[in-house]
Formats: C-alpha cells, structure tokens, sequence
C-alpha cells in the first residue's frame, strides 16, 4: 500500500467519524425534549365541615376538607358513601390527640391517614390527595 492511499483511507475514516459524532452531538444537544408535564384536569369534592373531640382533652377539632379526583363521575360515588367515609375520617380524628395533630408533619400524617381511609371505603385509584380547606383546634 502506497503512502497516498493510507493518507485518503485516513481521511475518508476522519470525514465519516467526524460526521458521526457530529450527527450525535446535534441530536443530543438540539433534541427537543417535552420537559413540561401535561396538565391533567382534576376536580374536587368537598366534604365540608367536620368536628371532632380531640383525645385526652378538652378541646375540639373543626376540619374542613376537600378531596381531590380525576374523574368527575367519582361524584356520584363519594355521595352514596358519604356517610360511611365522613364515620371513618370522625373515628380517625378521635383517635388523635393534641400531639399527633400539631405541626405539618401532624397534619400531613393525617391527610395521608385520611386519604388511605377514603381509598378503603372507595377503591380508585382516582382518588389523588386529601387537603385540608381549614384545620382549627380550639
């Protein structure tokens, strides 16, 4: 093999591997990526006002509630069963006393108690989360 054919092999394998790695690296630099999440429509429900004695002591829990979904249709059944989830989230609180109702971590503790109280009584998976409107104890 001649001096000038290793000299062409060589730049033709450069041109290709250069081409190569260019095409790469504009595709990973340039690829337009959906970073923004699609928005999913959710809906709530409220459960209003709900009261409850806190345990151990002499003071009231006044709570008021909204429960988050996906579908609308869920409507229909949280009111069939909204006598059974409001017994349940009553009996929750009351079984809470001052200090595990105090503080965020409390009251986070809580939601998710009540949320997985919710799913017990109507299993979905479109049941999202559990906010609290208004949280006093008095």
């Amino acid at each position: 093999m001649t001096t000038k054919k290793v000299i062409l092999f060589s730049m033709i394998g450069f041109i290709i591997t250069a081409i190569v790695v260019g095409i790469a690296f504009y595709m990973v630099a340039y690829k337009k990526t959906d970073a923004t999440p699609k928005e999913v429509k959710t809906y709530t429900y409220s459960m209003g006002e709900l009261y409850a004695n806190v345990k151990d002591s002499r003071k009231i829990l006044k709570v008021n509630m909204d429960i988050e979904i996906l579908n609308e249709k869920l409507n229909e059944s949280l009111d069939n069963k909204r006598a059974k989830i409001t017994n349940n989230v009553l009996e929750l609180l009351r079984s809470k006393d001052e200090t595990q109702l105090s503080g965020d971590k409390g009251q986070q503790s809580l939601r998710k108690e009540i949320l997985k109280s919710i799913k017990q009584v109507i299993p979905s998976d479109e049941i999202l989360d559990v906010y609290f409107v208004e949280f006093i104890i008095q």
